[in-house]
């Protein structure tokens, strides 16, 4: 999958988050932290989704030993070494935790969900990532980019009506 172009006055607009969404779209594994059980649970309506594009998922929860079929683990930590990319779908006060957890681990890049509400955003977890060269992707769903039909048109929505991180500001072609 690739990320459609943004150009401003005729030139293309590099972007950082935009390179780390693209490695997300690129990545063959991807925990989630925040999956759970629950039917109405966010987390796990992202696992059942992005699978579906043939990524392997692997939730991150304390409290189960399984999701949907697949074993958990209970940290960040915890995950394998060759899982660089990591979807945190909790309430922003969790988000710090996790983004902690991922110090010396094998990810790479971290996504703070943002769907309906505050999302998992929280700037001291920004910082953390900062610190450790860990990159960030905020303010978007990720069903925005791995979603098909409404996901794509919420995301052209949000954009028209600027409610996107300032990268993403610039029409797209």
């Amino acid at each position: 999958m690739d990320l459609i172009p943004v150009y401003y006055l005729g030139r293309k607009i590099s972007s950082h988050m935009k390179k780390t969404i693209q490695a997300f779209l690129d990545s063959e594994k991807i925990a989630i932290a925040g999956a759970s059980p629950n039917k109405d649970n966010f987390g796990r309506s992202l696992m059942i989704e992005i699978e579906k594009t043939g990524k392997e998922i692997y939730p991150i929860n304390p409290k189960y030993a399984e999701i949907e079929g697949k074993l958990t683990v209970p940290t960040a930590r915890e995950l394998q070494s060759d899982i660089e990319s990591l979807i945190i779908a909790v309430p922003p006060q969790l988000t710090e935790e996790i983004v902690s957890q991922c110090i010396g681990s094998g990810i790479k890049r971290v996504w703070m969900v943002r769907g309906m509400g505050k999302g998992a955003y929280s700037k001291e977890a920004h910082e953390i990532c900062i610190q450790n060269k860990i990159d960030v992707v905020y303010g978007f769903c990720p069903l925005m980019f791995f979603g098909t039909g409404f996901h794509k048109f919420h995301f052209r929505l949000r954009r028209s009506f600027g409610k996107v991180p300032g990268e993403f500001k610039f029409t797209m072609n």
